[in-house]
């Protein structure tokens, strides 16, 4: 497709200008502050300026430029620049002149950058639609389209706010007229968007009537200030060409579409009509194709292949009108035999225009902006003026939101009163909730739970699933049980070893060897006093776990079952409590009630019903009244908090007239006030409405009896969800003391092992002390008892032979007691030296007497007792007896 040329502005250009030293100069003398603390400002500020002159036509460009407007904008709120200001001097050149002009002042300065940025946009827009080098797609001509309005934008913020410019390039009928132009050729771009979607040809006609329409204002805009506002001379003939050239295309497609309707002979008309302006626009572009190759610089940026594109736009439309009314003609004489109707009776077409101006603050979205313009300069540098005018004009306004806020809390809390008073909205939904459920409209509305008790009932629920308390209860009781047992079998070995022990004690008393064997009440103190102590645990423990169990019984043990299903038992057993509430009526309540209510329903024709439909409704409208007081109110606020007064305390030069000042700013906050006075008094026509109608509806006998039936069910419901929550309480307190009595057991018993092993050893290693020193006991008093019948023996020998004492070394071979031996070898038959002949014939047969002697010292009651030790030592005997160890217990085992 070929490539429209689209009219490019030059830019204007100025020489260097020094921010720098004016604006110190202005801020020592005038606002008398130290402009070194300024100094970084001021040098950013003439950068900005540096950068702003040498812009291009580009994205980076615009930016540039726009960034340099942003902070005059922002400057001029801050500091007079002029000649009572800062006095600076900015020389700007024509756009089209290149005539020099220069001023003070500031305006003069912002309506050259923004004819600047307005050029940038401008020709950024043309280089999208006229560069050959890309591929013409839509997100071009989108792009295009929106420069082209920002720049058509520019132009008019310029006519409407810049009053008695100094140069041609700036008055009314210039800007007027660029501001034209580029919004003719944004126009331009939305129909080059429909033929490259292929949308109808109504569409294309309506676009293209709308080109022409602007492109005929735009003529007879420019055609007459071309010279004198030395415009340059090849616009007036290309703005023609494309009024004709979009008047043939409108008029092209609208045919087309008369044509497919089955209106041939419009179609030849429109075809005609569109053939005649296509003959003007070959006739305009080859005028224009020859001035331009004729002359130089007739447009900026206007390059020859632009020129030949329209002059190949307009030979196509040419050549496809020509085809297209011979084609009609020759079919509406063959076949359809229209009537062609005369041109001039064609109605106009309809247009449809999408171009409009773009506001470049739209253009710019907020975080877009931030970042090209960056933060301000001379924050800290506040005129003093303007600091004390909007001190105290935001002290004013203060007063309004105050004095207002508090009239709006007066009246919400008088209306919490009285709905407080009336107990709504919860007394209105006891009359609801019994209409809609009926009889059990009580149940059904005290069936629910609280949260409070739904989570406690789910706490139970999974606590239970993971392990029940009467698991908990029966493990406790198994190891308490173990545990008692333990400690009774270490008691009764004890017991057996004292009783044992004493028993041999008893019949040993004589022995010497038990001298040294301790009773067992010395040797086992150690293990009493840890039965005992671990006794005094075991009851202390069962102490509480009967405590324990007590609050189990007393308290969880009820609720416990349903409990156990969650909150779905704690539901139903909430509900057959309900189930049986009773309010004391009487039989004949009910009777009586429903009697009353036919009398009301004759008399009172609203009844119940329409009572509570009408607080409902006044109720409502309450609510309804305090949520738009309080978003008045919220306006109010926000509407003061943007309040910015600070252009028009720039702008006031007479500080006396600043109370009238704000007297008439404090106007625009009549309409907020006058709309919350509204709502307060509303709201006290309403609470007296709904305070009557309550206390009727009080007085009705079935509203007294939902009152009483309702509250008597509030009551129980708060009993019962208090005792289940104290159940809950009291069930997470049995269960970890169950948990603790367990592991206590735990412990105990894992720690009675070791000490049972002790008492275990201790007492065999008694019985087996006790077993030795019996043995030993009676092999020393046999050994004893030997000896003294040997000497007896001796002694009677002696007595029968009184000629043959034996001699020393027979006496010592007769008897040698042993007394280093732990115990006795075994007893050897003495052996006298005696000749057989005199023992055969000896009267006192030894044996005999030795037999008596035995029988007489060991077996008969009457006998001799065995000599003591003592006296068996007195009589050369020697008493070697074993030494008897002491017991020592182990150390008592850990507990």
């Amino acid at each position: 497709m070929s490539r429209p040329p689209c009219i490019g502005i030059p830019f204007k250009k100025s020489p260097e200008t020094d921010w720098v030293r004016p604006l110190r100069q202005y801020i020592a003398r005038a606002l008398q502050e130290d402009p070194d603390a300024y100094n970084s400002d001021c040098q950013v500020l003439q950068r900005m300026r540096q950068d702003m002159r040498g812009a291009k036509a580009d994205e980076t460009g615009r930016d540039i430029i726009y960034r340099y407007y942003s902070h005059l904008e922002a400057l001029e709120r801050r500091i007079r620049v002029g000649e009572h200001g800062v006095k600076m001097v900015f020389q700007w050149t024509d756009a089209f002149t290149d005539e020099s002009i220069q001023q003070h002042s500031l305006a003069f300065e912002k309506a050259n950058v923004i004819f600047n940025l307005a050029v940038s946009f401008a020709m950024q827009g043309a280089g999208l639609i006229t560069d050959a080098s890309s591929d013409m797609d839509l997100e071009s001509i989108r792009s295009a389209f929106e420069c082209f309005r920002v720049a058509a934008d520019r132009f008019h913020f310029i006519s409407k706010n810049f009053m008695h410019p100094p140069s041609m390039d700036l008055q009314l009928e210039t800007v007027n007229a660029l501001d034209s132009i580029m919004l003719a050729q944004a126009q331009e771009c939305a129909l080059i968007r429909a033929q490259l979607e292929k949308k109808k040809d109504v569409t294309v006609s309506k676009l293209a009537q709308q080109a022409a329409l602007m492109y005929s204002g735009v003529f007879d805009g420019v055609k007459p200030i071309a010279e004198s506002h030395h415009l340059p001379r090849g616009w007036v003939l290309l703005i023609e060409t494309k009024l004709r050239y979009y008047q043939a295309m409108a008029q092209y497609h609208e045919a087309r579409a008369e044509n497919s309707k089955g209106h041939y002979g419009i179609a030849i008309a429109r075809f005609s009509l569109a053939e005649q302006h296509a003959r003007e626009a070959t006739k305009l572009v080859g005028q224009f194709t020859e001035t331009f190759f004729s002359t130089t610089n007739l447009t900026e940026d206007l390059y020859p292949e632009n020129v030949q594109g329209l002059q190949d736009l307009v030979t196509a439309l040419v050549a496809n009108v020509n085809e297209e009314l011979s084609r009609a003609n020759r079919d509406n004489d063959i076949i359809y035999n229209d009537p062609v109707p005369n041109i001039s009776t064609l109605p106009a077409l309809e247009a449809a225009i999408v171009a409009y101006h773009f506001d470049i603050g739209d253009f710019y979205a907020s975080d877009e902006r931030t970042n090209v313009v960056g933060g301000e300069l001379f924050t800290r540098l506040i005129p003093m003026a303007i600091h004390e005018g909007s001190s105290i004009y935001s002290e004013e306004k203060a007063k309004i939101i105050r004095a207002e806020e508090d009239k709006v809390n007066l009246a919400d809390g008088e209306l919490q009163d009285a709905l407080s008073f009336m107990k709504m909205p919860e007394s209105l939904r006891r009359f609801e909730h019994h209409q809609r459920a009926g009889p059990d409209s009580i149940a059904s509305e005290f069936g629910e739970l609280s949260r409070a008790v739904c989570d406690a009932a789910r706490e139970v629920q999974s606590a239970e699933r993971a392990s029940s308390l009467t698991d908990m209860r029966a493990s406790v009781e198994a190891q308490r049980v173990r545990t008692t047992e333990e400690l009774n079998h270490m008691k009764r070995i004890l017991d057996e070893e004292q009783r044992t022990s004493e028993s041999a004690l008893s019949e040993y008393a004589s022995e010497p060897l038990f001298a040294s064997y301790q009773p067992s009440s010395r040797a086992a103190s150690f293990y009493r006093e840890q039965v005992a102590e671990n006794q005094k645990k075991l009851e202390d423990a069962a102490g509480l776990d009967n405590s324990i169990l007590s609050d189990y019984q007393s308290v969880v043990a009820p609720w416990l079952p349903a409990l156990h299903s969650g909150p779905e038992g704690v539901i139903s057993v909430l509900l057959e409590h309900l189930r049986d509430v009773d309010i004391g009526d009487g039989p004949g309540s009910q009777a009586m009630d429903a009697e009353n209510l036919v009398d009301i329903g004759q008399d009172q024709p609203v009844g119940l019903a329409g009572q509570v439909q009408t607080i409902r409704e006044i109720y409502e409208q309450l609510l309804d009244l305090k949520s738009v007081r309080r978003s008045t109110l919220s306006e109010l606020k926000a509407f003061a908090r943007d309040d910015d007064i600070s252009n028009t305390l720039v702008k006031a030069s007479d500080a006396k007239g600043l109370q009238a000042l704000f007297d008439r700013e404090l106007h625009k906050y009549d309409n907020h006030i006058q709309r919350l006075q509204a709502a307060a008094s509303r709201q006290d026509m309403l609470v007296k409405r709904i305070s009557d109608e309550f206390r009727r509806l009080l007085e009705l006998p079935q509203a007294r009896s939902i009152n009483k039936r309702w509250e008597a069910s509030e009551g129980k419901k708060a009993a019962l969800e208090s005792q289940v929550l104290e159940a809950v309480q009291v069930y997470h307190h049995v269960r970890d003391g169950l948990d603790k009595a367990n592991r206590f057991y735990g412990m105990m018993l894992e720690s009675l092992g070791p000490f049972r092993r002790q008492v275990n050893e201790f007492a065999e290693s008694r019985a087996s002390l006790r077993e030795q020193l019996v043995k030993q006991s009676a092999h020393e008093s046999a050994s004893r008892n030997q000896a003294m019948l040997q000497e007896r023996l001796s002694q009677y020998s002696a007595s029968s032979h009184p000629h043959q004492p034996p001699s020393a070394q027979e006496h010592q071979q007769t008897y040698q007691p042993q007394a280093a031996q732990a115990s006795y070898p075994p007893q050897q038959q003495y052996q006298p030296i005696q000749s057989p002949t005199a023992r055969a014939t000896d009267p006192y047969d030894m044996g005999h007497l030795a037999t008596q002697a035995a029988h007489l010292s060991l077996n008969s009651p009457s006998g001799e007792p065995a000599p003591p030790p003592q006296q068996m030592q007195q009589q050369g005997y020697s008493y070697g007896g074993p030494q008897v160890p002491q017991y020592q217990p182990s150390a008592p085992p850990p507990m």
